[in-house]
């Protein structure tokens, strides 16, 4: 188990991934506007590193935990 898995199925919707690296590059913007430069570099350095992750992860690939039929024990 990753700490931040970015292949997880949450991630699956297109939407949902470009709130994230919205949210994370706006927060950025007001980490500047703040005048925190640590905390802007690195929320926009996370927002730029998980726009190019979900660009490249192949999440039609990826199973859906909910659409898998359930085994009885």
């Amino acid at each position: 188990m990753k700490l931040f898995d970015l292949a997880h199925p949450f991630f699956k919707p297109v939407w949902v991934r470009v709130v994230v690296v919205i949210v994370c590059f706006v927060w950025g913007l007001v980490e500047i506007a703040g005048g925190n430069t640590f905390w802007a570099i690195f929320f926009i350095g996370l927002s730029v590193i998980c726009g190019q992750r979900f660009a490249t992860i192949d999440y039609a690939a990826i199973a859906d935990p909910a659409k898998e039929p359930r085994q009885n024990d």
